[in-house]
């Protein structure tokens, strides 16, 4: 027997269920919206957080309990319903948006994009293992959580060069892995290497290890110049090479940037009438706080569209 799909008709439609698509979401409950948010299968980068000692009121909370808390809040809006399915494909910015999953069909008259950075493909053995657990993305997000104990940085770019100088202020044990020549780094590696902070050029990581405990124990690495095999332990490792996967909204018609970050104004509106985003999928600083603030703001533009859409 054939399954029919279920329709869904929506005033506002929040892709996502991180920080940011769950703050948007009270917000248009509390405006009395009719209000979906799209649950996907990928887990929000909170999820992945062991701790999280940043967030104003919550001296020291695991990601997965602060998640379940803004959860929690959500679901109390009488007008917001949480359901479960990936996008396969979606119609936007054509006066009635309509989005599809293998389970339903939701029609909308706003959307809000809040999907986080996306699937990241493992650049690294054993880097899926060790999300939380040693390994992060964010440099300014859990660098104050490695305090005198030893870090590594991988990437090329000029965000790895001011993230470790960032870590070194913090009073952590950085260095620097690239995997391009030290000449083809940008010019402000010298103030890293000024300052003592070392870098090991042309050279790939292969592994990440952890221990019995889970955590990461060593990075095995690879030079591209000799072939030579290295290992170093560390507390640590920030990975920068992940690029987001947004060809889905891409092939819809928003607007990225060359990061693949979904492009947005000071409202947090795309190039698309009446389509938002909001937290790590628009670039940016990815912390949490940030996250939640952009859902705020990105609701609060979607219902002034929504109040004018209807003339209310």
């Amino acid at each position: 027997m054939v399954e029919l799909l279920e329709e869904h008709n929506c005033e506002v439609l929040i892709i996502g269920a991180g920080p940011a698509g769950l703050n948007a979401g009270i917000y248009c409950g509390r405006a009395n919206r009719d209000t979906i948010i799209l649950e996907g299968k990928e887990h929000s980068a909170l999820e992945e957080a062991k701790e999280i000692q940043n967030w104003l009121g919550e001296k020291d909370i695991s990601g997965p309990e602060l998640l379940e808390k803004f959860k929690l809040h959500a679901e109390s809006q009488k007008t917001v319903k949480i359901i479960k399915g990936d996008v396969i494909s979606l119609m936007l910015g054509m006066g009635m948006n309509m989005i599809s999953t293998r389970s339903s069909n939701i029609t909308a008259d706003v959307v809000i994009i809040a999907t986080g950075r996306g699937q990241r493909k493992e650049i690294i053995k054993g880097e899926s293992n060790l999300g939380g657990f040693g390994i992060s993305y964010c440099a300014l997000c859990d660098g104050p959580l490695y305090k005198e104990r030893i870090v590594y940085l991988y990437g090329s770019d000029e965000e790895v060069i001011e993230d470790a100088l960032i870590l070194h202020q913090m009073g952590c044990i950085v260095n620097i892995i690239t995997q391009v020549p030290y000449e083809q780094l940008p010019e402000k590696a010298n103030e890293a290497k000024d300052i003592g902070i070392p870098i090991i050029d042309e050279t790939e990581i292969i592994e990440a290890v952890q221990n019995s405990e889970g955590l990461i124990e060593k990075i095995i690495c690879k030079s591209l110049k000799t072939e030579e095999i290295k290992e170093y332990n560390l507390d640590c490792l920030f990975i920068f090479s992940h690029v987001p996967s947004n060809s889905i909204f891409k092939k819809a018609g928003v607007e990225l940037d060359d990061k693949g970050n979904i492009k947005i104004d000071e409202n947090q509106q795309t190039n698309l009438k009446g389509i938002y985003a909001a937290g790590d999928v628009t670039g940016g600083t990815f912390q949490v706080i940030f996250a939640a603030a952009e859902g705020a703001r990105a609701a609060l533009s979607a219902l002034r569209y929504l109040r004018s859409l209807k003339k209310e």
